[in-house]
């Protein structure tokens, strides 16, 4: 008979063994390394600057103005600060102080700063305040007046300073008007008094830019302008047809246009005003064939004076003639001239002759007649005023 007290207890033995051999691997791999499922340990991200009031930037978005960044508050109060100033968001090279002035190349962009601020062992604060309006130019402003200076009768030349203004270096330009109406190229500081502005006043607008500026203008002024002379005597005068086919209505207009222009006979200081009858004088549109009517001197080809009639012949009226045509003269200056000649006469003035060849010809020369040399000339020399 086979004993199993022995077998038995090594059995037991063995599965001992055995399971402290299952326990042991299952330490050992509780104990081996970590799941990549699970997250590896990182570092402490360190602690930064904190914002405690954003910086701001202030002034006038201005060319030629200061901006001035403030610092802003931060913790640690000890945290130092630093800047860099943006155009439209770019950094401006060198700009990296607490103020900047602004320049040509800011006007119409925006202007803001960026704030970095730090301290030891902090991650740095960064704040960027918003920008400024766009940049606008700078204002020109009048410091002292434009003046006209000179005498304003016709015949005569003004002259405009410009006035002083905000700032030098300025281009300036002149517009002259009559009353408020542009006189065209008329765009110098020198103006010569035309006829048209007798009675009427001048002015100049000087208009003033420089770059980066706002332009501006300024304006004088002028009392209303007078004649060469001022009047030293009145004289009335009425219209009438002596057998003119028509156009006694132009014929009246168109005289006292020549009677009241600034080149005529006002020019000596004689004015002349129209009445309904009578006057000092009548001015007559005749008929060519009624000339001889009035006295035996006059021409059926020609204008003349009578006493107190001043007669025009309707034809040379219409028509001028012959010698005025070939030297270009107008219809217009004829009338001017034939008017002014006939109205000499009634004055006191005589015929002259032509003074030099080339010269304008005198008003009283018998410029329907004959140049000898010299040009047609609707209007009294100066030298016969």
């Amino acid at each position: 008979m086979t004993s199993t007290g022995p077998i038995l207890r090594r059995g037991r033995r063995a599965s001992s063994l055995v399971t402290s051999t299952v326990l042991a691997v299952g330490l050992l791999v509780a104990a081996g390394p970590a799941s990549a499922d699970e997250p590896t340990p990182t570092e402490p991200t360190p602690a930064a600057v904190q914002v405690v009031e954003a910086p701001a930037v202030t002034g006038t978005a201005r060319y030629g103005s200061t901006l001035t960044s403030t610092n802003g508050r931060y913790e640690p109060g000890t945290a130092q600060v630093g800047r860099q100033w943006l155009r439209d968001g770019a950094p401006i090279r060198g700009a990296t102080a607490a103020t900047y002035r602004l320049v040509g190349a800011d006007v119409g962009r925006r202007v803001a700063v960026r704030v970095v601020a730090s301290a030891d062992g902090l991650e740095p604060a960064t704040t960027t305040t918003g920008p400024t309006a766009a940049v606008a130019p700078a204002p020109l402003t009048v410091r002292t007046a434009p003046r006209i200076s000179g005498t304003r009768r016709y015949g005569q030349v003004l002259q405009a300073s410009a006035g002083r203004w905000s700032s030098s270096g300025l281009t300036k330009r002149y517009q002259w008007y009559r009353d408020r109406t542009v006189i065209r190229g008329a765009t110098q500081r020198r103006y010569a008094i035309a006829p048209a502005d007798v009675g009427h006043r001048l002015r100049v607008r000087v208009t003033v830019s420089k770059a980066y500026h706002r332009t501006s203008s300024a304006t004088a002024v002028t009392a209303p302008v007078r004649h060469r002379r001022d009047a030293r005597r009145t004289l009335t005068y009425s219209v009438r047809s002596d057998g003119a086919r028509g156009g006694l209505a132009t014929f009246r207009r168109q005289a006292a246009e020549t009677l009241a222009d600034a080149r005529g006979w006002p020019g000596a200081g004689v004015r002349f005003r129209e009445v309904r009858s009578g006057g000092d004088f009548t001015l007559v549109l005749a008929r060519a064939s009624r000339l001889t009517s009035y006295s035996t001197e006059c021409s059926v080809l020609y204008s003349c004076r009578v006493g107190r009639n001043v007669i025009i012949n309707e034809d040379r009226w219409v028509h001028t003639t012959r010698v005025w045509r070939s030297a270009r003269g107008s219809v217009r200056d004829y009338r001017h001239m034939v008017v002014n000649h006939e109205v000499g006469h009634f004055l006191g003035r005589g015929h002259l002759g032509c003074p030099g060849r080339g010269q304008a010809a005198p008003i009283m020369q018998q410029q329907s007649k004959g140049l000898h040399g010299c040009r047609v000339n609707p209007w009294p020399r100066r030298d016969e005023l």
